[in-house]
């Protein structure tokens, strides 16, 4: 399986990260570059119709810029990318939420920010209780940690969607009751995939975490601590808020 994702993954665009694996190390001894994967979840990251775009998918360029470097990143369903990037030793991923179970899985290299987590239904003319959310069809993007929350909160019917334009689907389409999902990712994601506010109503808050540029624990510390360098020198220079008031301008 993890041969067959990472061909893939060099098939799909992205620098030929499963050959590299079969070469004897640099002769100059610089660290392999990291090679960047994200899911289609805006606004941080997505392939719109214009081409790929988001908050943390233009701060890496910004950051690969600041190194001399040009980079691309390649395009997954969420749960697969994850899983490369787990699986290898040199592939970075954003957003990916710092949970405990995932603390000491990957190395976390840049705080993009902290995300409430909510659920929401179709438009209703009253709010739903904990106790009746628990009875519905709750749909999660495939392969996030937060069903977690879902499980100890005893919800008793969670499904799974590749990404959130399939949740939004299933949910519009009368297959799930309703999301369990980032605030700041869905309300993009309506955006993006031609919904309105209108058409739901944010019924529960349930927990928070933080979003990460994250990397594989195989990553060289030097390789790592250059893209953490390049990160602080935008911070300073202003580009990181300038971005960030872009595609967040009601944060402050």
């Amino acid at each position: 399986m993890l041969r067959r994702d990472l061909l893939l993954l060099s098939a799909l665009g992205t620098r030929p990260l499963a050959v590299r694996a079969q070469l004897p190390e640099d002769p100059t001894g610089h660290a392999p570059q990291i090679e960047w994967v994200a899911g289609d979840l805006p606004p941080f990251a997505w392939r719109s119709t214009s081409g790929p775009r988001g908050y943390a998918h233009e701060l890496v360029l910004l950051m690969a810029q600041q190194m001399g470097r040009s980079t691309q990143v390649s395009y997954f369903p969420w749960a697969r990318a994850v899983r490369l990037t787990e699986r290898s030793d040199q592939v970075g991923i954003f957003p990916l939420a710092r949970t405990p179970d995932r603390e000491k899985r990957f190395q976390w290299l840049v705080p993009l920010m902290t995300a409430h987590y909510v659920l929401v239904t179709p438009a209703t003319g009253h709010p739903l209780s904990l106790s009746q959310l628990r009875t519905l069809r709750v749909g999660v993007l495939r392969g996030s940690p937060i069903v977690r929350n879902l499980r100890a909160e005893h919800f008793t019917t969670i499904v799974d969607g590749k990404d959130y334009k399939d949740l939004l689907r299933m949910l519009v389409g009368g297959n799930l009751d309703a999301i369990y999902a980032g605030a700041p990712m869905l309300d993009a994601a309506m955006s993006e995939y031609g919904y309105t506010q209108r058409q739901f109503t944010v019924q529960q808050s349930l927990g928070e975490a933080k979003l990460y540029m994250a990397a594989s624990l195989g990553l060289a510390p030097e390789e790592a601590g250059l893209w953490q360098k390049a990160y602080r020198q935008l911070e300073e220079n202003g580009s990181v808020e300038r971005l960030r008031r872009r595609y967040f301008p009601d944060k402050r």
